[in-house]
């Protein structure tokens, strides 16, 4: 699976012709994510938290048939939430998209995007959940260093430079994993409202 994301990067920086539009910026926004856990953890209960990220962007595009893709580089913030007991996850996030837009006219135009998204983990690595259907009474799920998910989402594009989008970020990849059990795990899928500025 990582070989397949590596050599859908590559092959995406090899088709950019010299006549591609790049614009570099800076991309932020909020997460709203909830754990999705397996179903040995079905009786804990799962909310919504709130967290954001912040980072550099690069968009590229060929000029006529608005085909592209982007890129960035950022320092998210999930706010995970199990049996009432919550912490952050802190990581790099790479997300690659390949994406589609359509202009109006200078004013407008809407894109669409979808494409991977690696995360590296720069938090605590640990999270203890106290809870009876652990055999002690606790469980403490150990962080992976890595994680993939998948990014889909739409947005619009004001005056060439200023984007604003909803995306649907999906987890591939497990975040946490139990120390007393392989069948206690979770991981979380997240929408993403975001905004960019580009120079």
């Amino acid at each position: 699976m990582k070989k397949f994301f590596a050599a859908f990067a590559l092959a995406l920086v090899m088709a950019i012709p010299a006549s591609a539009q790049i614009q570099w910026g800076v991309l932020g926004g909020l997460n709203l994510s909830k754990v999705n856990t397996s179903s040995a953890l079905d009786n804990l209960k799962t909310d919504n938290m709130a967290g954001w990220y912040l980072g550099p962007k690069v968009n590229f595009t060929l000029p006529i048939v608005g085909l592209g893709f982007d890129a960035a580089l950022l320092y998210s913030q999930k706010k995970l939430n199990l049996d009432n007991e919550s912490t952050t996850f802190r990581s790099i996030e790479i997300p690659v998209n390949l994406r589609w837009t359509y202009g109006f006219s200078s004013l407008a135009a809407v894109y669409i995007a979808t494409g991977p998204q690696f995360g590296f983990n720069v938090g605590n690595s640990k999270w203890t959940i106290d809870d009876s259907i652990f055999a002690n009474g606790k469980e403490t799920f150990k962080k992976k260093n890595m994680s993939t998910s998948w990014n889909i989402g739409a947005g619009v594009k004001l005056l060439k430079h200023l984007e604003v989008g909803l995306l649907y970020n999906i987890a591939l990849s497990k975040y946490y994993k139990g120390a007393g059990s392989d069948s206690y795990n979770f991981k979380s899928n997240s929408f993403q409202i975001q905004a960019a500025y580009l120079f």
